[in-house]
């Protein structure tokens, strides 16, 4: 019995997609420090993300924004067999949007900076796709892992991780959106060059966003670890158990006849 619950696959946690969710999102974080180095002629502090797809190297930037949507996939494949209630399956729902926006931003490049309007179709798809990865995963992460947390008994290893990260990428998305708010909306809609620091904060919230998918994934891990260790104590436990039962049960073996001859 216990075996077989432990190898169903619909409560499994897979590793493999773990692992990839890491992997990928660690290797995009990468890919952006690196073209920082490889651009020097752009200022990380007000020049956005995505102008780096522009120019020399653009193809990096592409591709790295497709190996975020890489690790988005995998950690919805990971979590899709984890979560049953409303919470969880609306919090699933954004990340699979989140899915799509990172995809389409690796796909649609922007608009030179500053943006002119009217922005052309590529570049509206670009504004549009990237929106809603940056407000929707925040709201993703906290009702996923507030879902996980409450409603998963293999996930109550790491109940306390869940919910310290819950609002990770929220924190880092309000951060983003009050300095935005406070200094740079002032500067009117065309405020664009040194000393407009549009580079750093959503920077910042991305960070957070990719603290999350680790922690996240490392945890599924951690906890997928100790259940199939524990799925096979039991296991062997049961059947120990039932060995020694049967060895008590089991009628005793008859004595072997005496063939000594009677004394007269």
């Amino acid at each position: 019995m216990a075996s077989t619950a432990v190898a169903n696959p619909s409560a499994a946690i897979s590793i493999a997609a773990a692992r990839l969710a890491i992997g990928a999102i660690v290797l995009y974080q990468i890919l952006l420090i690196g073209l920082i180095f490889l651009r020097p002629e752009l200022d990380p502090s007000w020049h956005t993300i995505s102008e780096w797809a522009i120019g020399p190297y653009g193809w990096m930037m592409s591709g790295a924004f497709l190996i975020s949507a890489t690790s988005y996939s995998a950690l919805y494949v990971m979590l899709r067999p984890q979560l049953h209630g409303s919470l969880g399956r609306i919090g699933l729902g954004m990340l699979l949007v989140c899915v799509i926006g990172a995809t389409g931003v690796g796909i649609f490049t922007t608009d030179p900076m500053p943006l002119h309007y009217p922005l052309t179709t590529i570049g509206t798809l670009h504004v549009i796709f990237g929106t809603s990865q940056l407000m929707l995963l925040p709201f993703a992460a906290l009702l996923i892992n507030l879902s996980l947390a409450r409603k998963k008994q293999t996930w109550e290893r790491a109940r306390r991780a869940l919910l310290w990260t819950a609002g990770l990428p929220l924190f880092g998305f309000l951060g983003f959106s009050a300095y935005t708010a406070i200094f740079v909306v002032p500067m009117g809609p065309q405020a664009y060059g040194p000393g407009v620091n549009i580079g750093w904060p959503p920077r910042f919230a991305f960070f957070t966003y990719v603290l999350w998918v680790v922690t996240l994934a490392w945890q599924a891990i951690r906890c997928s670890d100790r259940r199939r260790s524990s799925g096979l104590f039991r296991f062997h436990f049961d059947l120990a158990l039932s060995q020694s039962q049967a060895t008590l049960t089991s009628p005793a073996p008859e004595p072997a006849p005496s063939h000594l001859p009677l004394e007269e």
